[in-house]
């Protein structure tokens, strides 16, 4: 089992955050997913799946700040997870929060869960730590306290305010 790899930031701003993770591409929503937004997040996972094709894994954190996405961004989300197939290993969708809006998030999300037909696993949880776990049964070469631990430093790399992009830094990096 090897510790999981320093994120390698590829985008970060107005409210959405995405890394690698070794073979793990993560994106923290704290944000409404919008159209713009999710096409970010749509191309920075395409981009890592294309480099482990079959191997990679995708986490989707949506912080109990984000509102649920329109009707729009949830036929292409799970558009995307289809499309993805078996190229894409497993995928952990984490939706915290507790009480009305986090019940209401979880339900939106498993609507799009619903509609997905993929043969590659995919779950929701309710914490990093939970999905990190699974990841981890899903992808044994994953150590699963040591992704959790690498996702907060993208969570904290959000909470910076710090913009990267890596279609205008070819540097991208923590």
């Amino acid at each position: 089992m090897t510790p999981a790899a320093a994120p390698r930031i590829l985008y970060c701003g107005d409210g959405l955050a995405i890394a690698e993770l070794g073979a793990v591409c993560v994106a923290i929503w704290r944000a409404k997913s919008t159209l713009p937004r999710f096409e970010i997040q749509k191309a920075v996972l395409a981009e890592c799946v294309s480099r482990r094709p079959g191997e990679a894994a995708f986490m989707c954190v949506v912080e109990s700040t984000s509102e649920p996405p329109d009707e729009e961004v949830r036929k292409a989300s799970s558009k995307m997870f289809a499309d993805h197939g078996t190229q894409l290993k497993c995928t952990a969708c984490v939706i915290e929060g507790a009480g009305f809006r986090g019940a209401i998030t979880r339900s939106v999300l498993a609507g799009i869960v619903f509609l997905v037909r993929n043969p590659s696993p995919l779950k929701m949880f309710e914490s990093v730590e939970s999905a990190a776990r699974w990841i981890q049964s899903e992808m044994p070469e994953t150590a699963g306290a040591a992704l959790a631990s690498q996702v907060e430093n993208v969570r904290r790399k959000l909470d910076t305010n710090e913009r990267v992009d890596w279609r205008r830094d070819s540097s991208a990096r923590a």
